[in-house]
């Protein structure tokens, strides 16, 4: 088993059986309760004077979320792992609020030793986010086999004031628990970032490609996951990509600097067919026609296509276009090629 996170979920929620995760009604499940992940001690408790609403106007249901790495694809596996939430009828001062930080743009090369990532929550979504100050209470640093060190950094006015947690040799397997006691205020306005080290070089680590932040043990993390209080609303994730912000924090627009995402990837499949009609059977090695021309450059000089948000989507999200290899052909074959990506 490589994790589990248990979610809180929202009113309107029915019970259902097991099922893939992203397939049900626990999208709708948004502010995680809890994490474990390998390594880590069976119980989690919260801070004194903290706890979570259950009933009416808070948590109804809660979605188990199951993570295993079945690098062998064995078919006889078998698991009975799960969570024993304990409850209480004394209720508590302040709730207890999560909130995930860290990058999500990773991409270690071979080869390489104390290859760095950085990343986490701006002034801005901070200051966005937070309408008063939350206190800090417990941090759990996350990455994968390559990490070998973490960081989780605060600012202030570009100045750094604590740190937060540091995991100086850092291992997969027994990663640490930080209690902060007393807790750390972050103030509306400060910077919490989230610095994480891998290696790809020594013998136990060594890898002949490039490594991609993903799901799977085999790919790599970068993320903080850290208890406070009082809890937020929304405030259950705040990380970047890159140097952009993503998630509530860039206000629901969905976008990534000034590409947005979902509504680029709405208007391809079109954009595909017309780039393979006008294309197909016309397409030469001496010349560029201008009408394939016209929706090629289309495509490869939209704001969504260039630089690091441009390689997320091309390694990401267009592989599920059926015409995608199609359109990479037509520009690789042709006089097309000659129009600048």
């Amino acid at each position: 088993m490589h994790h589990m996170l248990l979610f809180s979920c929202s009113d309107g929620i029915k019970e259902s059986e097991p099922h893939e995760c992203g397939t049900g009604q626990e999208t709708r499940c948004e502010s995680w309760l809890t994490v474990w992940t390998v390594g880590l001690d069976g119980q989690i408790c919260t801070h004194r004077n903290t706890g979570v609403r259950f009933g009416k106007g808070s948590t109804k249901y809660m979605s188990l979320q199951i993570h295993w790495n079945n690098v062998e694809l064995k078919d006889d596996y078998t698991d009975n792992s799960g969570m024993r939430v304990y409850y209480t009828n004394k209720l508590q001062k302040y709730d207890v609020g999560n909130v995930q930080f860290g990058q999500e743009d990773l991409e270690i090369p071979p080869h390489t030793k104390f290859h760095r990532h950085s990343g986490g929550c701006s002034p801005y979504c901070t200051n966005y986010l937070l309408p008063q100050p939350i206190y800090l209470t417990r941090t759990y640093l996350h990455m994968h086999n390559l990490a070998v060190r973490g960081l989780l950094e605060q600012y202030r006015h570009g100045k750094l004031v604590n740190k937060i947690a540091y995991d100086q040799t850092y291992n997969y397997m027994s990663p640490p628990i930080h209690y902060h006691e007393p807790p750390i205020a972050v103030m509306p306005g400060d910077e919490v970032r989230l610095t994480c080290w891998f290696d790809t070089k020594s013998t136990d680590n060594l890898r002949n490609k490039t490594i991609y932040w993903g799901l799977g043990s085999e790919a790599e993390m970068c993320y903080a996951f850290v208890s406070y209080y009082p809890r937020v609303s929304y405030f259950n994730k705040c990380a970047q990509y890159d140097v952009y912000d993503t998630g509530v924090c860039v206000n629901y627009t969905g976008n990534l600097g000034s590409c947005h995402v979902e509504d680029w990837l709405g208007q391809l499949s079109d954009l595909f067919n017309r780039i393979n009609q006008s294309c197909t059977n016309k397409t030469m090695p001496e010349i560029c026609f201008p009408e394939c021309q016209q929706h090629l450059n289309k495509f490869y000089s939209h704001n969504c296509m260039q630089g690091r948000v441009g390689e997320l989507i091309k390694r990401t999200r267009l592989p599920h276009f059926t015409l995608w290899n199609k359109v990479k052909q037509f520009f690789w074959d042709s006089a097309c090629s000659l129009v600048q990506w």
